[in-house]
């Protein structure tokens, strides 16, 4: 397997706060890695630094070998780089079959004005496969009956799963899913875990999740990465992570 994303040194500040201090993290292609820790571990600012939403303080960012540190969220998009958010952001308006839509927008149609104007053979073969691979997704998701509603009456865990289905409509090199499963009944985590494995056996993608919910991060994931106030408390796979005392203690709540 070949190394897809590595973080190193990475650190950011916000005044005299420190919300992360030197972290180091990598994945490789196919690999699940679970990111947790404490409320306020700086999980969810390493994955805003990771999509290029923020900029490290120190420290570089790699995905599939080149230095993307600093660069803009759209650029790392078509590079191959999608996220889901803690709180879903999903477009209420439109429906879920157009919010799924939206991920291949970028791409165009091909063939300019005159193609939308005389509408080409090529638009609309090239419309049909989009909406082909976006019916594909929905029903991967187990949403397929909601392509025509809208996104914004959908109860919490029906919106978690459109918003996996717009990252993954075009399949991803690497995927960072924040709480993915907060609100998910155990049928539909059951149905993102299913999703989240046909992405990556599809592009042999990387996915990094950042999840409350341990059974699932025990289950889902081949490695672990432990934060604990903004620094790497401890790293393994999930049978030496449950067994680490400093993890117990700090995250579990347990005493050695």
């Amino acid at each position: 397997m070949s190394r897809l994303l590595q973080v190193d040194g990475v650190s950011v500040r916000f005044g005299g706060i420190h919300a992360l201090t030197d972290v180091g993290l990598h994945a490789d292609e196919g690999e699940v890695v679970g990111l947790i820790g404490p409320n306020g571990a700086g999980k969810t600012t390493l994955f805003d630094v990771i999509s290029g939403l923020r900029s490290p303080d120190t420290g570089r960012v790699h995905l599939d070998g080149h230095d993307v540190t600093g660069h803009g969220s759209v650029g790392l998009s078509r590079a191959g780089l999608r996220r889901t958010f803690q709180r879903v952001q999903l477009f209420g308006w439109l429906s879920v079959e157009d919010n799924v839509l939206t991920a291949s927008e970028w791409r165009g149609g091909g063939g300019g004005l005159a193609a939308d104007l005389f509408a080409l053979p090529t638009r609309r073969r090239r419309e049909r496969a989009r909406r082909a691979r976006v019916e594909e997704v929905l029903e991967l998701c187990g949403i397929a009956e909601l392509r025509h509603e809208p996104a914004g009456a959908l109860p919490i865990g029906q919106a978690r799963l459109v918003e996996l289905a717009r990252a993954i409509v075009e399949p991803p090199r690497l995927l960072l899913l924040d709480e993915p499963t907060s609100g998910l009944g155990e049928a539909e985590a059951g149905q993102l875990a299913g999703a989240v494995t046909a992405a990556r056996e599809q592009r042999a993608c990387a996915v990094v999740l950042v999840e409350h919910d341990i059974r699932f991060v025990m289950e889902h994931c081949q490695r672990i990465v432990v934060l604990e106030l903004g620094r790497v408390l401890a790293e393994g796979t999930p049978e030496q992570i449950q067994a680490d005392e400093l993890v117990r203690a700090a995250y579990l709540g347990e005493k050695g």
